[in-house]
């Protein structure tokens, strides 16, 4: 039991620390909400494609994994998680006014902008799925996953980025 001469001491000092965590919040929301302004659109473009590049590599690991072309050393969950982390990124690395420099992005992304929302859900379904079978271990499970990940990619890419052949 604190003694009644420190109970003030002890609340004033609570109350300071409580108003220092407060304004720093208020500081780092202030400079984070300004450096999110400030994003160019060729800054918004180059993030976009460190995004993609990055789930690509995952993408690429984990089908490697998944045909046994390499062995899975444990790290398949690791890539999984790392394409799952990615999709939660699809909604934000497209903003309007992007479509800046050698973009694949098409235009109907934003022109139908509903309809490529749904799809980026669609894809993060289906990498939170192949996430979840990777930890199972379920080699089936693991690999329906994966094929329903590279359905709901290519459903993305056949139809809002410039084609390749």
């Amino acid at each position: 039991m604190l003694s009644p001469s420190i109970k003030p001491v002890m609340e004033k000092m609570m109350h300071r620390k409580f108003i220092c965590i407060l304004t720093a919040v208020a500081v780092t929301l202030g400079i984070s909400i300004h450096a999110a302004a400030d994003t160019t659109p060729e800054d918004a473009a180059d993030y976009r494609t460190a995004v993609m590049t990055t789930l690509r590599g995952h993408l690429v690991a984990a089908s490697m994994t998944v045909r046994g072309l390499v062995e899975d050393n444990g790290h398949l969950v690791d890539h999984a998680h790392g394409i799952a982390n990615g999709a939660t990124e699809l909604v934000h690395i497209f903003p309007e006014g992007s479509n800046v420099g050698e973009s694949e992005a098409l235009p109907i992304i934003w022109e139908e902008a509903e309809d490529f929302a749904a799809v980026i859900e669609e894809i993060q379904e289906a990498t939170a799925a192949f996430s979840a079978a990777a930890e199972s271990g379920d080699q089936d499970a693991i690999r329906s996953a994966f094929r329903d990940v590279g359905m709901a990619c290519r459903g993305c890419h056949d139809r809002f980025r410039v084609a390749h052949d």
